[in-house]
This record gives structure tokens, C-alpha cells and sequence, in this order.
């Protein structure tokens, strides 16, 4: 089905660079400052990662309240859902598993460690409580450790700037959606502060296909999350920087299981994410920055089902947390060249309950990292280079390399090439949660990937085209002796390092300011496979993409945004056999119309088509969904 989609990805993507004219590298919203790529600030274009910023504009144009349907657009990056809004997410970098996507809330990580993986909980932070979302894709354990096998997806809240003011926004749309958010930000003198309060209420749409499961609950699923954030900072003179930054997000989510047509499964989650830095100006060439943080995320579930009329209780509850202390430095030798190099210590604790067994699990894991990095630049040539040592204490060490070469034909045109190694380790529920197939003997994972692209780059242009190929080893997955003792059927089977698997395509990433309005292309054509099997991954397609337009900033703004996907196998929601799920293609729209310089009105639609699709067979994608939001923004 991807025929079309992609011959007009690869169309507009002609036409753009055809189109294109080299200007200043100046414009802040094709070349946005990262800070991901090397852990110290530089331009977009310069960074060697494959890598693509979204920005607070962008997610505003779409005026979803859904990460998914901020993420599903960008190349290199698939998501899916089992259900409604609040419903576990996955996402999906350059073929990797769920866990080898590290996700991170201003630098900290939100790693989990159950035995489930270490897939972090993005779907719990609130859309509207971002204010840019930074995106590697491929390798990234030289910089940032366990956890970054696949890529990094850093959501970066707002801080604060210019004269303190309030903001705020409120919608009402399909399924008794209703959201609001308010915030006050702003700089009072060396003091820089944003406040910020959400909630978000749908009656949602229903989990399970009831044309794929005739004898499950067919009531929609139900979602609520309410959130605080506030980040504050003070500058202390000479340079240096003291600050903090909380949030905090309840949510409350109705599931379905596939046991019986009286289901009625409920889950309370909750995040917290503390953040506390100094960072200190030595000289006038070296900053050192201490940083503390914690995130905790705490479930419960409670399963309510029904064998013909005889009830069924039962719950499982949980959490992870993640301590980090970090010392973090960046040397300027010239203007050319700077070093980064620190030392991180990580205590990850989880704990684990589940009614229908027992013991409970708990478990906790220490990993101290030392790490050290260098980017230069030499006149058309820039490097990068990245090492790291991990230790997991009692258990193994590891140590990953990031080797990164550009070359510059002219101001636009940049060649790039990267090599990589990186590692995943079992979480600790992994290790020792015998109910949910828990090994101790279990080693890391590990993959080694390199790329080439090309990249083309002006005030308002931005294309690149990135050929990778990696490879995973020795991942974890279920074997072949039975969990035991099991009270059901069947509980699965232990864990074990059993298989391989490889992904290998080419990337194309697109962004134009035309004199009609900005067109952004995405296009990712991949082999992801599990070599072991000689099959395709579960949840990832061979190829994927998105088109989107929004028209020039005005008094009246419109956009329309097509994301499409390949077929894909991915577990059957009742007997979870692997199963052919089809590909589709799926459009939404928007429009704003400004009221005066403050306030606004927007809406949009969302599956603009009603388009009957799955990310998960059997577990329904949103249907078509209206919204309306008035918003005020002052300047």
C-alpha cells in the first residue's frame, strides 16, 4: 500500500531541493541550538548524529495532545499503541527494541526496570508541558550509556525567559476530550522561572477491535492525566548557574483485557522527576556542571474480569526509580576544538507485585560511568569523537565509542559519516522477577552501527539522507523452559540471550521555507530483521513516512499532515501469534485564525478520514477526532 505515499515522499522531496536557494545559516527554526548530539550546545546543521528537533511551534501547528501523533512524522521513528490515549506506548528507533530508546526530561533519564524492559513511560508526559523534543537516532551509549542502543529522545521542558508573563490554552473535542494547561514564565532580574499546571480528560474510544474479538468488553477506555512542572534559576555572577526543576503527572486509564466480554481493567501510574544543578565557571574557557536527579514511577493495576458470572479480582503494583549523579565538564582548548568529559553514578531500584504469585520482586542496580569526548573543526573538515566506560557493580563493565567524520564541499553541502558501538543491560527485573521469566545469568546486549549521509543546509532549507546499517547481538527474549510455578495455562517462558538481529535502509529527512508555506518530508526505508529467525521484527515496518504542510505564519494559518506505514507483524491482542497487521496511511488538518496579537483559535482533526487501522493487530488506532482550543499567548 506504500507505493503512492512513497513515489509523492520522494516527489516533494525533488521538488523542494529543486526549489531550494542558498542563504545564511541563521534561521533558528531550520537550525535550532542542540544539546543531545555532544552534550554541549551547537547548531543543528553541525551535528554529525543523525538527529531532527522538534520544536514548540511544531507541536502547536498540530495542536495534538498526543506524543504519538507528534512523534509518528519523523524519520527513523515508529510508534505504536495497544488502545486508547494513556495506553502503553512504544517507540521505535532505527529497528531497535521499545527498551533501546532512551527517553529523557531535561537531560534525565526515565529508564524503566521491570522485566518487561527498560521502555520508559512517555506516555505519561503530558504534550503540553513540552517545549522541544531533541531526536537521535541510531547509537548513542558513548554518550549517554545503557539504554541508548536504538537512539535518544530528550523532552525538554521550558525555562523561563523575557519579562515574566501567563499563558494559557483550553480545548474541548471528540470523545468528551477536554484539556487545559496554564503557565507563568519569565526573568525577574538573574532569576528565571516557569510555572506550569495541566489536565487532560477523554472518555476515549474502545481498546479492542470487537471485529477482531467478538467476547472482549466493547466500552471505550477512558483517560486522565493532571500534571505540575515548575523549573527555577539563578544566576549567581562570574558565569555560574544554580537551578531545579520538578514534575510531577497523575494519570488514570480504563483497559480491556481479552479474557472475557466483562473485562474491565483499571491503571494508576504516576511520575515524578526532580532535577538540581551548579554549574560553575572555572575560567573563561572551563564550565563544570553537578547535576542530581530523580525519577520515580509508581503503578498499580487492577484486573476485573468475569468467567460467565463469576467474578475474577485480582492486582499487580509496582516501581522504578532512577538516581543520578553527575559530573559533567567542557573544556574550550580554541575556537575550533572543545572537550567534554565527567562521571556519572546511577542507582536504578525497582520493585514488583503481582496477586496470582509470589514472592514479590525487588532489585536494585549501581552503575558508575566515566566518559570523555572531543569535537573539532578544521576548516572543511569536523570530528567527533566519544568513549565511555560503564561498570554495573557485581556484574559486568562495558565500554562503548562514538567516531564521527563531516566534510564540507561548500556552505550547504556536508558529507557525514559516523561508527558506533553501544550496549543495552538487563533491567533488574530481568534478573530477578522469576514470575515474569526473571534470569540471573542474563548478559547485555549489545549492537554496533555505522552511517553515511549527505546533507543539504541553508537559512531555510534543511535535507539529509542517511544510508545505516546496524547490527544487534545477544538479545533478550523469552526461551524455551516454562515459567515456574504458574497458577494459569501458561505464564511464558524465562528470559534468555538467545538472538540476533540486524536493520539496514536509508533515511531521507526534508525542510523548506517556500514562498507558499514550509513543506517537510520524511522517508525511511529499512530491513529491520531478526536474524535468528530470518523474520521481520514485531512492530516495525520495511518502510515509513510522513508529508506535511502548514502555510506561512499569519493572521490565518492551515496545514495538513499524511503519515504513512508498511505492513508489519506484530502480536495477535488475543493469542499474541505473530500476525500480519496492514499498512495504512492516515491524514489530519488544522487551522488557527488569530484573534489579535494575544489570543487565538484553533482546530483541528485527527484519522481526517476515519481510517480503520492498527499499530497492534487487534487494538484499534484513534478514529476521526475533532478539536477546538482558544489560547492566549501574549507576546
Amino acid at each position: 500500500m506504500f507505493t503512492k505515499p512513497t513515489k509523492l515522499a520522494l516527489a516533494c522531496a525533488g521538488l523542494i531541493t529543486t526549489i531550494a536557494s542558498s542563504q545564511a545559516q541563521n534561521n533558528s527554526e531550520f537550525n535550532p541550538v542542540v544539546i543531545s548530539a555532544s552534550k554541549n550546545a551547537q547548531p543543528l546543521f553541525d551535528s554529525l548524529l543523525s538527529m531532527s528537533v522538534i520544536t514548540r511551534s511544531d507541536i502547536e501547528k498540530t495542536q495534538s495532545s498526543d506524543i504519538l501523533n507528534i512523534l509518528n512524522s519523523e524519520p527513523g521513528v515508529e510508534v505504536s499503541r495497544t488502545g486508547s490515549l494513556g495506553s502503553a506506548t512504544s517507540v521505535y528507533l532505527r529497528g531497535g527494541n521499545s527498551g533501546h530508546a532512551l527517553i529523557l526530561i531535561d537531560g534525565v533519564p526515565l529508564s524503566g526496570e521491570s522485566a518487561s524492559g527498560s521502555a520508559s513511560p512517555i506516555e505519561l508526559i503530558p504534550v503540553n508541558q513540552i517545549e522541544k523534543i531533541e531526536i537521535i537516532r541510531g547509537n548513542a551509549s558513548a554518550l549517554y550509556g545503557s539504554g541508548a542502543m536504538g537512539g535518544v529522545i530528550n523532552l525538554i521542558t521550558n525555562k523561563g525567559t523575557g519579562s515574566p508573563k501567563p499563558s494559557f490554552a483550553v480545548t474541548y473535542g471528540s470523545k468528551n476530550s477536554k484539556s487545559s494547561t496554564a503557565t507563568y514564565a519569565g526573568e525577574i532580574d538573574d532569576t528565571s522561572f516557569s510555572l506550569s499546571a495541566a489536565n487532560q480528560l477523554t472518555n476515549g474510544f474502545n481498546a479492542i477491535n470487537p471485529q477482531s474479538f467478538s467476547d472482549v468488553n466493547q466500552s471505550a477506555n477512558g483517560h486522565r492525566n493532571n500534571s505540575l512542572r515548575a523549573n527555577l534559576s539563578q544566576k549567581l555572577g562570574g558565569g555560574d548557574l544554580i537551578g531545579v526543576s520538578h514534575i510531577v503527572a497523575n494519570t488514570w486509564t480504563s483497559l480491556d483485557g481479552t479474557m472475557s466480554n466483562r473485562d474491565d481493567d483499571i491503571s494508576d501510574r504516576k511520575l515524578t522527576s526532580t532535577n538540581v544543578f551548579y554549574n560553575k565557571s572555572i575560567n573563561s574557557s572551563w564550565s563544570s556542571k553537578v547535576v542530581y536527579s530523580e525519577t520515580k514511577t509508581t503503578s498499580q493495576t487492577y484486573y476485573r474480569d468475569w468467567w460467565g458470572s463469576t467474578p475474577s479480582f485480582s492486582d499487580s503494583n509496582g516501581w522504578d526509580q532512577h538516581k543520578k549523579f553527575s559530573w559533567q565538564n567542557f573544556y574550550e582548548l580554541n575556537s575550533k576544538n572543545t572537550i567534554n568529559f565527567g562521571f556519572d553514578n546511577h542507582r536504578l531500584a525497582g520493585f514488583s507485585h503481582v496477586s496470582w504469585n509470589s514472592p514479590d520482586a525487588s532489585y536494585e542496580r549501581v552503575v558508575n560511568s566515566i566518559y570523555v569526548g572531543h569535537n573539532g573543526s578544521y576548516d572543511r573538515i569536523s570530528t567527533q569523537a566519544n568513549l565511555r566506560h560503564d561498570n554495573i557493580r557485581g556484574r559486568e563493565s562495558k565500554n562503548t565509542y562514538l567516531l564521527g567524520l563531516g566534510y564540507a564541499l561548500n556552505q550547504a553541502w556536508k558529507l557525514t559519516a559516523t561508527r558506533s558501538t553501544a550496549f543495552n543491560a538487563p533491567t533488574g527485573g530481568q534478573l530477578v522477577d522469576a514470575s515474569q521469566g526473571g534470569n540471573s545469568r542474563l548478559a547485555s546486549e549489545t549492537s554496533n552501527s555505522y552511517e553515511a549521509g549527505i546533507q543539504y543546509s541553508t537559512n531555510e532549507n534543511m535535507y539529509r539522507l542517511v544510508y545505516f546499517d546496524t547490527k544487534y547481538i545477544n538479545l533478550i527474549v523469552p526461551g524455551t523452559s516454562a515459567i515456574s510455578p504458574c497458577p494459569f495455562s501458561n505464564c511464558g517462558n524465562a528470559l534468555v540471550n538467545a538472538q540476533n538481529a540486524s536493520n539496514n535502509g536509508l533515511e531521507l529527512s526534508a525542510k523548506s521555507k517556500l514562498n507558499f508555506g514550509v513543506v517537510k518530508v520524511s522517508y525511511t526505508h529499512q530491513n529491520p530483521m531478526n536474524d535468528t529467525l530470518g523474520t521481520l521484527l514485531q512492530n516495525r515496518s520495511k518502510e515509513h513516512g510522513a508529508i506535511e504542510y502548514s502555510s506561512l505564519p499569519g493572521v490565518f494559518e492551515w496545514g495538513l499532515k499524511m503519515v504513512a506505514s508498511g505492513f508489519r507483524y506484530t502480536p495477535d491482542a488475543y493469542t499474541g501469534a505473530n500476525t500480519r497487521t496492514p499498512g495504512y496511511a492516515v491524514y489530519s488538518g488544522y487551522v488557527s485564525y488569530k484573534l489579535d496579537k494575544d489570543w487565538s483559535v484553533k482546530g483541528s482533526v485527527e484519522n481526517l478520514t476515519d481510517k480503520n487501522y492498527y499499530h497492534v493487530y487487534g487494538y484499534n488506532a484513534a478514529p476521526q477526532m475533532f478539536f477546538l482550543s482558544l489560547r492566549y499567548q501574549p507576546k
